[in-house]
């Protein structure tokens, strides 16, 4: 039996799936942030201002200071951890709209790896009976949303977006953003906006690959200026100069 995919509409009995979805999502850029903080200036200033105030205050021999490390690096972690889980955590609670997901049919007994397997792709309904529905287990892999943007006149804005782990990115969320791009264009927006950081970098791709545009790159400071994360905003426009002047 070939697996496939259902792209259909948010149900409020998916919200917990959706959840854990994101939560997993988020939290797998972490390991990749922490491994970037280690390499910038302000980590090595927060191991030798530890290193100062044990020498200095508490007269801990220079050679012991070196100790100071592992446990500088695993400061960093840890608060590198628990930023992205509260980031995951407010995503989870933002409400849902104009959501979609994808929901996966895969045999009970699928040895394949995600990344191996070919996936049909179906919109809404999947042209099959329930019987054979029901010889599939259910998984949600991917979700996202869109809402009114605040800060960006007459434009929608991507969020609580996510998708599972070694499924195929491109194949699941192009048709995915496209319906998403349907839908903010028949309610009347003229442009689609999003926001990814700087380790995201299939994400990236992917909105390029698709005709997303970069309308601006900036740093969000998280510590003063001595620790920013880059953020770039891309837009898409979802109507023409043409679609514009004749609504004028």
């Amino acid at each position: 039996m070939q697996p496939f995919i259902v792209i259909r509409n948010y149900r409020e009995d998916d919200e917990l799936k959706c959840q854990d979805l994101m939560r997993d999502y988020i939290m797998s850029f972490s390991s990749r942030s922490f491994f970037a903080v280690c390499f910038r200036e302000i980590t090595l200033q927060f191991i030798v201002i530890t290193w100062a105030i044990f020498f200095i205050f508490l007269g801990v021999p220079l050679l012991f200071c070196v100790l100071t490390i592992p446990g500088c690096l695993f400061f960093l972690f840890t608060s590198t951890y628990f930023s992205f889980y509260a980031k995951a955590t407010e995503l989870m609670r933002l409400k849902p709209s104009q959501s979609l997901v994808a929901e996966c049919y895969e045999p009970f007994i699928f040895r394949c790896a995600p990344n191996e397997a070919s996936y049909q792709i179906f919109m809404e309904n999947a042209p099959f009976d329930e019987t054979y529905k029901n010889k599939f287990r259910r998984r949600i892999v991917a979700t996202i949303s869109a809402k009114n943007h605040h800060a960006v006149y007459n434009a929608a804005w991507i969020y609580r977006f996510a998708i599972a782990k070694n499924y195929p990115f491109q194949k699941i969320m192009e048709p995915m953003i496209g319906l998403v791009s349907k839908n903010c264009a028949n309610a009347g927006y003229a442009s689609l906006e999003c926001t990814i950081s700087e380790w995201q970098e299939n994400e990236r791709d992917f909105y390029d690959d698709i005709g997303f545009v970069t309308r601006q790159i900036y740093h969000k400071q998280i510590i003063g200026s001595s620790l920013t994360v880059m953020k770039t905003q891309l837009t898409y426009a979802l109507r023409t100069d043409d679609t514009l002047q004749k609504q004028n």
